[in-house]
Parts: C-alpha cells; structure tokens; sequence
C-alpha cells in the first residue's frame, strides 16, 4: 500500500529555515477534558453511536497529566466533562457567527463551571468527527442553536482558540486532521480579533481512529512521554499502528492484508517555516514557549504514507 513507515515533517510552503531563539515556561498547565462515550438520540439529542470506552481514553491523557502536576481543577477533579450537556457551546468563540444568535453566547473562554475549552492551557476533546468539506466536524450530545457539530478549521469560524488560553488541543476524533484540510487548521488557532495571542499545537488523527480500553496506555503514554521529548512526537509515535486497524473477522493478523493503520498528525504554526518547526519539534508540556508570533505557516508530523481506513494514505 506505499506505507513507508518514516516518520517525516513538512512545512506549508517555502524551504527551512532556521529557527529563532524562544521563551521558555514550565509553569503548571490547566487541564480539561471533554469526551462523549454516551450519545443521546434524536430528536432532542444529536444522534450517534455509542462508545463506551472513549471517556476512559481522554481522561488516560489528563489523569497522567494531573501526575505531573498539571491543575486538573478544584479538588482535581473539576475539568473533567463527559456527557452531560455537552454542547457547541463550550467550544465555540464568541466571535463566532453561533455568537450573535438568540439564545446565549459562547462560552469557549468560561472559567466557572462547565468550563470552555479555551479557558484551558491543554484539552482533549473525544467525540465523533468527519471531514466536513475543508475542516473538522465533531458531534456533540445535544444541539444548541440548532447545532449538532463543532466544526474547526477551514471556511468554519466557530472555533478560534488561544485567544484565551489553549496551547495544546487534543483532537481524540476521527478525521479530525486530515491531510486535505491541513491549511485551514491554522485559521482556527488565531482569533482575527486578536494579533498576539494564538494556540501553539493542534493534534488529531487522518482518517478514522479507533476506540478501546487497551489503547488507554497510549494516551497516558502521549501525556508522560510529552514531558521528556516533543509533544508532538509524543502524540504520533504513542497513536501510530500500523496494519492492525479496522481488519476482516477472518484476518486478524493481517496475514491477507485487510488491515489498515492508524494515523496520528502534530501541528504548530508560527509566522515562519522555521518557527514552527522550532515549536513542532521541540515544545513540551513543561517547556511551553512563548506565544507564535503568527499563523502563516504551519509544519505538520506524521507517518508518510500512514493508510487508514476512512482516508487515502497520507499524502499532502
């Protein structure tokens, strides 16, 4: 299937760079987690199958993030939200279009509870997704103002995190970084209200991901292993599988080829190719640089030729 199994980095556009020196912060992040595992029918739910052991993954992520001594709320427990009213809502920013609608505002930057996604120095966000034209889709639980998706990236403006705190975002969803809408991820890590303040990482997977109590180690791995190299590398090289996904009942072991993998992407952007893969490469949970001084261009890190299922190899 042209599976290489090279893990490579590639900019946007332009040769490389050399990167600039960067502050540096190991201060302790705040942490949250948003994950759906029980989905509510329609009519007055958004639909959806069932995942039982999703929770159990996203909160692998942020309990090991919390044994690093990460602020997981009061009492320690606080930022975490499964189920519930889990909706847009807390996701979307108030300079969103959603924003203006009768019925209340977004609340992506609310710091009581239920606290918004960007209220948070890093989430994880377990739901549904697809490739929703040039961006991600995800499903929420229950519709608000007519809503049942959060879309992020691309021609959508409902999501614009860092404007308030997000660095690292988390997407345990499929399709949530796929290599054809790789450009637009950048719009949604910069709100245009703002010119200083931007989220540093977006990471998500190509294609689908797979959900499963056993992969529960590869998420508090992403999170421990985050602390000691790049968190990017940390994400793909703990979520990468190879030839071991979606496979026939008669084929377990690949042995007649019906498997696929699974296909983990790392994102930064900076106002330079070099800047961004300086963060790509070297930014961690306990040593988070500075702001990005733009969103022009934008490095990614993946497995060349990754082939899940749901997508062509990845190829941008």
């Amino acid at each position: 299937m042209g599976k290489t199994g090279n893990l490579v980095r590639a900019a946007q556009v332009c040769a490389l760079v050399a990167g600039c020196a960067l502050a540096q912060s190991a201060s302790a992040l705040y942490v949250g987690m948003y994950a759906i595992g029980d989905f509510v029918p329609g009519p007055t739910g958004c639909g959806g199958d069932d995942r039982g052991d999703w929770p159990g993954m996203a909160q692998a992520w942020w309990d090991a993030m919390g044994a690093h001594g990460h602020y997981k709320g009061p009492g320690g427990s606080q930022y975490k939200y499964v189920d519930g009213n889990m909706t847009v809502r807390r996701f979307c920013d108030t300079s969103s279009g959603l924003n203006g609608l009768p019925g209340g505002a977004c609340q992506d930057n609310q710091s009581s509870s239920p606290s918004g996604v960007d209220w948070m120095d890093a989430a994880i966000i377990a739901t549904h997704g697809w490739d929703d034209d040039d961006h991600w889709g995800a499903l929420m639980r229950y519709p608000w103002k007519g809503e049942c998706g959060l879309r992020m990236g691309g021609s959508s403006d409902q999501v614009r995190v860092g404007d308030s705190w997000v660095k690292f975002l988390h997407a345990s969803s499929c399709q949530s970084a796929d290599d054809d809408n790789l450009n637009g991820i950048r719009f949604a890590m910069q709100d245009p209200s703002t010119s200083s303040l931007r989220a540093h990482q977006f990471d998500g997977f190509h294609g689908l991901m797979w959900i499963w109590s056993a992969y529960n180690g590869n998420y508090s791995g992403a999170a421990n292993d985050g602390h000691s190299v790049s968190v990017a590398y940390s994400w793909v090289t703990n979520h990468y599988k190879s030839n071991s996904q979606g496979c026939e009942w008669y084929d377990p072991w690949n042995w007649f080829g019906t498997c696929s993998d699974q296909c983990p992407v790392a994102y930064a952007i900076s106002s330079t190719p070099g800047n961004a893969l300086t963060r790509l490469t070297n930014e961690r949970y306990n040593f988070v640089y500075s702001n990005p001084p733009g969103n022009q261009y934008y490095y990614w890190m993946a497995y060349l030729g990754c082939d899940p299922v749901g997508e062509t190899a990845w190829a941008p």
